[in-house]
């Protein structure tokens, strides 16, 4: 068999292990039920005369915004990464990464979008996959730790109307986000004995599987120490409270004026990253691909804590949901063709 024809053969194993894997029904269990849920006692003809008064110059306004976090997202893994390169990494290359790992996880399960991403920065500039995966984790924890500082003082504001899945939420993510702190701080103080020690805990698997799974968590911790020096930290600062503070709030803000929905200013502010923070949260839970569901819940729970119906609800996180999907995903497929790569070499890349 040619090459060429190898990765269609690939992928398409790879299709048919999707469905003998109990985490994308798992996932797809979790999407039925959140739209039921979220859909239980709204009626439609409320919801569709929700949706037809939508004001579509607002919508075509948030579609950019989405592609442009994508750009400053790649902006600030530029900073991340630079320790994994001798030379500085092309900002085009990093957008193109982006762009194509999120719309990844909008179309495949399991969110193999994580692990295409660094395979596809690889591909594109030549660094170690497993290393360019290490500045990837960093992000995360850096993502983390901002959305649970921005849910920290939601808390303040209104912590007797959330939900109990709200705190506990922002609590668990908090401790899953302190872990790779921890690992880069350990790495920082002794690297080569935080490295030994990771490779006694490789030790308890079979030597055939401990050693290559070694190799690669050396690599990913070289990413996880990527920042050095105070300019870089503060310019990761700097970008994260761009990025959650303004760039990811923004859409969030223009669909409260794209459904007509009033609050006043001090609500309207609350309710912009009330809904973020949920939004956040929810996606970070086993769905299935593109967040369909879990989206809508989210945005329904957090606006009714500022008494929106439930049908006005549902349509901002349609609304909200598509105006997030659509651009991102075709940006991402734009850089995939712009590429000369195809789907199937993704699918591929997170086989091998």
């Amino acid at each position: 068999m040619s090459a060429g024809t190898r990765p269609e053969r690939r992928s398409g194993g790879s299709t048919r292990h999707w469905f003998s894997d109990w985490r994308v029904w798992l996932g797809v269990a979790v999407t039925t039920v959140a739209l039921g849920w979220t859909l239980r006692d709204v009626p439609l003809a409320e919801l569709r005369a929700s949706l037809a008064e939508t004001n579509l110059w607002w919508v075509a306004l948030m579609l950019p915004m989405h592609v442009v976090g994508l750009w400053f997202r790649g902006v600030r893994w530029r900073y991340l990464a630079a320790p994994i390169s001798e030379t500085p990494l092309p900002l085009g290359a990093m957008y193109r990464a982006t762009a194509v790992g999120f719309m990844a996880i909008n179309i495949f399960p399991l969110r193999i979008g994580e692990l295409i991403r660094p395979w596809f920065l690889s591909k594109e500039t030549g660094v170690r996959g497993p290393a360019a995966l290490g500045t990837l984790v960093l992000e995360r924890a850096i993502d983390f730790t901002t959305l649970v500082a921005i849910g920290a003082i939601l808390l303040l504001f209104h912590s007797a109307r959330l939900p109990g899945w709200v705190p506990a939420g922002a609590g668990l993510f908090a401790t899953v986000g302190s872990l790779p702190f921890l690992l880069a701080v350990a790495l920082r103080r002794d690297e080569q004995r935080t490295l030994r020690l990771l490779q006694r805990a490789s030790g308890v698997l079979p030597a055939r599987l401990a050693a290559p799974l070694f190799e690669t968590l050396e690599q990913v911790c070289r990413g996880l120490v990527a920042i050095r020096g105070g300019r870089a930290v503060g310019m990761v600062a700097l970008w994260s409270v761009v990025l959650w503070g303004v760039l990811f709030a923004a859409p969030f803000a223009i669909a409260f004026a794209a459904l007509g929905i009033d609050l006043p200013v001090p609500d309207l502010v609350l309710a912009i990253y009330t809904v973020h923070v949920f939004t956040a949260l929810a996606v970070a839970v086993p769905s299935a691909p593109g967040f369909f569901g879990v989206y809508h819940f989210a945005c329904r729970e957090a606006l009714a804590l500022f008494g929106v119906s439930g049908a006005s609800a549902v349509a901002y996180g349609t609304v909200a949901h598509m105006a997030y999907w659509l651009p991102v995903t075709g940006a991402g497929l734009l850089a995939l063709a712009r590429s000369g790569a195809r789907m199937s070499d993704l699918l591929s890349s997170v086989e091998r």
